[in-house]
């Protein structure tokens, strides 16, 4: 639920779900489904589809014209065409779905919005839920999806393009911005890189035993961690980095602190390993997730 105080100013109301083009998805598959612990569901067109909660999919693996893209969910379609035209007046592209391409993002209409970095954004409306009880491949013991991570070649650009949805900071750790939509300290965070594209997506679990749980599952099964457990200086935030297909990062997450309905400036930590963990845990092997020391070294 979005906080009251965001209510007129927010018109994006959830992170609803990613589209990943990956060379080989079928290699996914089994990662998302029987290891990572989403549902398949069915789909067409050759993408492979997943769900995490009561939303018909929030995953699809594959690769079409289209590419890649994060869906984020718009209140409805008069909010749909203001932000349309605000971020048109600003210079960022955004051009009206065609039947074909909302059908395949199983949304009612669409926005195919690209920021300054080149990540694709999906402006929907009225995302496809499911009537049937969320059921997971395995018991990992998720419970929804969380938010993403982007890597952004124009971080001060790509800022103004979310802002412009309603979007803002939290915190910032260096330079990465942890941005805001509801009253969750953030569902999309912003990484200053030298790529484009989808750095993380991550899924909430019931708690640090599922967090502790699923590390143990994926050394079990030889899945290569790539971070954690571990918590975010600034969001109190859990989590378990592993390796997904195609090299995107799976994170399960849980405990993130809520913002409140009292606004606050945002904080500024330094870009060291204790503001990205602060139980020490660190990264070796993702740029964007590495502090600036350990990749010096």
């Amino acid at each position: 639920m979005r906080s009251t105080a965001r209510e007129a100013t927010a018109p994006i109301t959830s992170v609803c779900y990613v589209r990943a083009a990956v060379g080989e998805p079928q290699a996914g598959v089994r990662f998302v489904s029987e290891i990572f612990g989403l549902q398949p569901v069915p789909t067409h067109d050759g993408e492979f589809a997943f769900r995490s909660d009561d939303r018909y999919r929030t995953v699809s693996l594959g690769c079409d014209e289209d590419g890649g893209s994060i869906g984020v969910e718009v209140w409805d379609d008069a909010a749909l065409l203001e932000i349309g035209e605000r971020l048109r007046a600003q210079g960022f592209a955004a051009i009206a779905a065609s039947p074909e391409q909302c059908r395949r993002r199983y949304v009612q209409s669409a926005l195919l919005a690209t920021d300054a970095s080149g990540n694709r954004i999906d402006l929907v409306t009225r995302p496809t839920r499911s009537g049937r009880r969320y059921f997971p491949t395995r018991d990992a013991g998720i419970v929804q999806f969380h938010g993403v991570g982007l890597c952004s070649t124009q971080p001060v650009r790509d800022l103004a393009f979310w802002r412009l949805l309603g979007a803002d900071v939290s915190d910032w750790v260096g330079d990465i911005a942890y941005l805001r939509i509801d009253d969750m300290h953030h569902r999309v965070a912003l990484h200053p890189s030298k790529r484009n594209g989808l750095l993380y997506v991550a899924f909430e679990v019931e708690g640090l035993d599922q967090i502790m749980q699923n590390n143990y599952f994926m050394q079990d099964h030889q899945i290569r961690i790539l971070q954690g457990p571990g918590r975010q200086a600034a969001s109190r935030q859990t989590f378990l980095h592993v390796e997904g297909p195609g090299g995107l990062v799976f994170s399960y997450v849980n405990g993130m602190a809520r913002y409140g309905d009292r606004p606050r400036p945002a904080r500024q930590f330094p870009l060291t390993a204790t503001s990205l963990c602060d139980w020490g845990s660190e990264c070796k092997d993702v740029p964007e997730l590495t502090p600036p020391t350990d990749q010096e070294g």
